[in-house]
């Protein structure tokens, strides 16, 4: 490349990454969001990625945008990916429900029992009468062999939903009860985060 050539193009290539700098901050991030759950309800899961990629390049820190990008990832079976966007909204929000309970299933699914059992105590710290998070707490205490406090939890979880006591009926051999996987819905934002 001639000299003078590229005294044309280096500046033309700065302009262009600064100009793409711009367009980024001129992001209508709540209409980005609300297209971003609009597509992901409707299952067009890329578009919905995009829309929350695009409320991130102005808002890094929205709890919305890092959970649903977080079911994102889980539903297209990256759950490291997932894991790390549900910390990112708990960086935000330590107190967010669904990133909790989320969370609580992922680390649940790699051994992380204690970490587990911890994630869904928030949960309930935070939502008392989270029958899914007293029941996912409960089978876990059991299985830590802490029997007392898990049926504890357990009959709390039945008394707030009484359809749980079905998932604790004598499962086969070899298997045990099945975790709940409810509570963990795409949050709709109530306010600007």
């Amino acid at each position: 490349m001639t000299r003078s050539l590229r005294a044309l193009v280096i500046p033309a290539l700065l302009l262009g990454l600064l100009l793409g700098a711009c367009n980024r901050n001129h992001v209508d991030a709540d209409a980005r969001l609300r297209e971003g759950l609009a597509q992901q309800q409707a299952g067009n899961l890329d578009t919905a990625r995009e829309a929350y990629l695009d409320v991130l390049s102005v808002r890094p820190d929205d709890r919305f945008a890092n959970y649903n990008l977080g079911l994102i990832a889980s539903q297209q079976g990256d759950d490291q990916l997932a894991e790390g966007f549900y910390r990112t909204a708990l960086n935000t929000d330590p107190n967010f429900e669904p990133a909790l309970f989320n969370l609580a299933i992922l680390r649940t699914t790699v051994g992380a029992t204690q970490e587990a059992i911890d994630l869904y105590g928030r949960v309930i710290a935070v939502n008392p009468k989270n029958a899914d998070a007293h029941f996912n707490r409960g089978l876990l205490l059991q299985k830590s062999g802490v029997a007392k406090e898990g049926l504890k939890e357990l009959k709390v979880a039945i008394a707030l939903d009484p359809s749980l006591v079905d998932r604790l009926a004598t499962p086969p051999i070899g298997t045990s009860p099945s975790p709940s996987h409810g509570g963990s819905p795409t949050p709709t934002p109530s306010a600007t985060p």
